[in-house]
């Protein structure tokens, strides 16, 4: 269920961050700074209650229409699975006819005794049995084909559900990157105050033109524009996030946790591809098709039946008691005519390219196991050089702000300076982000993503 108010409000502790992360304000002694307390490099390290995490994420999945959809298909090719397995089984019918003559007319004429003689009224009683001997294969085969498309729906529920937990998790990591980017923004537009200070000074000092008023508030203007691109893409990640979980985010929302260790190797990713839902559903629609044609090839055989048909006629007549019980046996074979034959051919074409299509979702999910494995070990590594970039981008910058208040260098060098370090924190917090989606779209890939969220699904039928 959708988690309430009163849930939602007693979880943000949970995966809310205590301060808002913003701009560190420049040092006085920028060689000497001490990044254990940079507000931007903490992100790295805020992250949210895992139980809590995996409390959120099962909201979404229990209201999802995806996944009410894929129960309501399983549960249909369970009823067909039932449907199949009655071919095994006896027909009986049971039947009541009645009737009654409004008007007749017959000549003594000898060759009308039989109409002379039928009752003007009668109701009748039939009771049937019909029971398939042998049919070669069919009954079997249209068994096994619907027990393969069941399993089939199975794992596409499966899958439904791990896109839908993995589009959760990404939402949340866009929340999370695009909060920290518009109180990062918002610092460094309001870093413009001061710098309006110090330019002042300088302007009454005679060390800077009247000029660089505008030059600041170009910086700024430019700070605003930022700000609001990321306000409107935070604001359609909030909407999304509300939209998935039933309530809106705490406005200091904390990274996904890490739930599982991802140090495994690019073979073991390829050979896990092989198994995700996806996959399965392929080979089990694939194996469905095989036994239709199983199915279609039986249909050129005769097939054999028994039936038993028992009838009393008359039966609401006192003192009547005519009945008649038959047993029969049939052979029906159809030489020519119904399309049996390219019937057949065209299940055996059909099997044939569900067999195809299955290799090519097995390689593609290969291939996509494989590139989100390198993503993840890209994006570590890049990771780790925006962290030394941004530190390298702090210190310039302070070095700069510094110089500038001791009224040594120009404005446009500050200009440079901020920029490049907005850049570097922008960059840096994105990586993170990125990071985030990458490692859990590498779960999803490996079919991993269910089972480390410790979401309980239902096991596949057989």
């Amino acid at each position: 269920m959708l988690i309430d108010g009163r849930a939602a409000r007693a979880q943000e502790t949970a995966i809310q961050a205590a301060d808002a992360p913003s701009l560190p304000t420049p040092e006085n002694r920028p060689l000497a700074i001490d990044f254990r307390g940079d507000p931007v490099l903490a992100l790295s390290e805020a992250k949210a209650d895992p139980d809590t995490f995996r409390t959120i994420v099962l909201a979404a999945l229990e209201e999802s229409p995806v996944d009410r959809a894929a129960r309501a298909r399983e549960t249909a090719a369970r009823a067909r699975v039932n449907e199949a397995r009655s071919g095994y089984l006896p027909a009986i019918d049971v039947g009541v006819s009645a009737f009654k003559t409004l008007e007749r007319n017959f000549s003594d004429d000898p060759f009308n005794l039989v109409e002379r003689s039928r009752p003007r009224e009668r109701v009748d009683f039939t009771f049937s049995v019909a029971q398939p001997l042998v049919d070669f294969g069919r009954t079997d085969g249209q068994v096994r084909s619907a027990a393969a498309l069941l399993r089939a729906a199975g794992y596409e529920r499966q899958a439904r559900t791990g896109e839908v937990a993995g589009d959760m998790v990404i939402t949340w990591t866009q929340v999370f990157g695009y909060q920290a980017l518009v109180r990062l923004i918002e610092g460094f537009v309001a870093a413009q105050d001061g710098l309006d200070e110090a330019v002042e000074i300088r302007i009454d000092r005679g060390v800077s033109a009247e000029g660089d008023r505008v030059r600041v508030e170009s910086l700024r203007s430019q700070g605003l524009v930022q700000l609001a691109q990321a306000r409107r893409q935070l604001a359609s990640a909030e909407a999304r996030f509300e939209q998935l979980s039933g309530f809106a985010p705490p406005d200091r929302l904390l990274r996904p946790p890490l739930l599982t260790d991802l140090r495994y190797t690019r073979e073991y990713a390829v050979f896990a591809a092989e198994n995700v839902p996806a996959v399965l559903r392929a080979e089990a629609v694939a194996d469905a098709r095989k036994q239709e044609a199983k199915a279609a090839e039986a249909g050129k055989f005769p097939e054999l039946s028994a039936r038993a048909d028992h009838g009393r006629y008359g039966i609401l007549e006192r003192d009547r008691n005519d009945f008649d019980t038959r047993a029969t046996l049939n052979l029906n074979w159809r030489i020519l005519g119904g399309g049996v034959w390219s019937r057949a051919r065209a299940a055996d074409a059909e099997a044939e390219a569900a067999d195809a299509e299955a290799d090519s979702i097995r390689e593609e999910a290969r291939r996509d196991a494989e590139i989100a494995w390198s993503d993840v070990q890209a994006i570590e590594d890049q990771v780790a050089a925006l962290e030394e970039a941004y530190k390298a981008a702090r210190q310039s910058r302070d070095i700069v702000v510094t110089r500038f208040g001791a009224l040594r260098g120009s404005l446009f060098d500050v200009a440079d300076a901020q920029n490049a370090y907005l850049s570097a924190a922008s960059a840096y917090i994105r990586a993170l982000t990125e990071l985030d989606q990458a490692r859990y779209v590498l779960l999803l890939r490996t079919g991993r993503l269910l089972d480390v969220l410790e979401i309980e699904e239902e096991e596949v039928p057989l």
